[in-house]
């Protein structure tokens, strides 16, 4: 951090004045009583050291006759290598300011505005500064107080002073979390171990599972396959069925229409049967009756010719003669009339 400048209104032995600073050694001279360390004061109250505060009563610290003092300090912020030391502040200069009042109230502003004591310490803290590190600001006997600190007390002063502290923290914070990165690791190995074993017998039930899956998809597929085959098979049984049926009931038919044409056949043989057997049986009857009448006639022709006058009444009776028929002419001639 560079002070451009330092300006002192009613502080101390100042009623106003403007000390400008410049990069490098800047040194203050004057006689004693002149309000050289003033100066350093006025800076050490305006970046808020503690030891400051606590050695004196601010209000002590106002000239005298005077209500308030404002100590004001002029910070740069032009750009280094490209970048400003507070990019949100984009100005090449900040404006830190102390004010003290005589009823001991103290304030801090930024810019002109109220700002708290930790607005301003992170403010520094972000130059790389630190108010309370004896070798930032020595006032008058600090330096027997720094000879007495311990060897690490000293380089952690030294460190902070050559603005080597931060970095150190940073290393420690980053050497922690490389330890814990490390530690993480071995735990996030371990999980990733057993989330692949996890992940392994997962695949293996997925892998199985999606054959499974494979393997219901071609059961289906075939069952369905079969039940149309069934289906086409059925079907092709029904129509042969059918038209075997419809063979049997056209070759019904045909023969329906051949037993009907054959019992009307039957019908009409039969009637000629039955006319045939009645012609038959009358010529038969006819014959028999010749036959008899013939049989008649020879007999008593061969009982005239035997001399047999009168025949006997079993030989009529035979013959089928009444007793006045016993003449033999008259039986002849009946028996040819028959």
């Amino acid at each position: 951090m560079l002070i451009k400048e330092v300006i002192l209104e009613n502080f101390m032995s100042h009623k106003y004045s403007r000390i400008p600073l410049g990069p490098g050694i800047n040194v203050i001279c004057g006689p004693n009583g002149s309000g050289k360390s003033s100066i350093l004061l006025g800076i050490s109250l305006a970046l808020g050291q503690s030891h400051t505060e606590r050695s004196r009563r601010l209000r002590d610290l106002i000239r005298w006759g005077e209500d308030y003092a404002r100590i004001t300090l002029i910070l740069d912020n032009s750009p280094r290598r490209g970048r400003r030391p507070i990019p949100r502040i984009r100005k090449d200069y900040i404006v830190l300011t102390r004010v003290l009042r005589s009823d001991g109230r103290y304030w801090f502003e930024l810019d002109g505005a109220a700002a708290t004591r930790e607005e301003v310490r992170r403010l520094l803290n972000r130059l790389g500064v630190d108010p309370d590190n004896m070798l930032i600001i020595m006032h008058q006997g600090m330096v027997e107080r720094f000879a007495a600190l311990g060897p690490q007390e000293r380089l952690l002063l030294m460190e902070e002073a050559a603005g080597l502290s931060d970095f150190r923290r940073r290393v420690l914070s980053a050497r922690r979390k490389l330890e814990k990165a490390i530690s993480e690791e071995k735990a996030v190995k371990e999980l990733l171990e057993n989330a692949k074993q996890t992940l392994d017998y997962w695949r293996e039930q997925y892998e199985r599972y999606q054959e499974k899956k494979q393997l219901l998809m071609k059961k289906a597929f075939l069952e369905r396959e079969l039940a149309w085959s069934l289906v086409s098979e059925l079907e092709s049984e029904i129509r042969v069925l059918e038209e075997e049926k419809k063979r049997g009931e056209d070759e019904l038919s045909h023969i329906e229409a051949e037993l009907k044409s054959l019992g009307e056949e039957i019908g009409r043989l039969e009637a000629r049967i039955a006319a045939l057997r009645t012609e038959i049986e009358a010529r038969l009857g006819e014959a028999l009756r010749e036959k008899e009448r013939s049989s008649k006639a020879e007999l008593l022709l061969r009982l005239q010719a035997g001399g047999l006058i009168r025949p006997s009444a079993s030989l009529l009776a035979e013959l089928g003669l009444t007793a006045r028929e016993r003449d033999p002419e008259i039986a002849l001639k009946r028996v040819l009339e028959e």
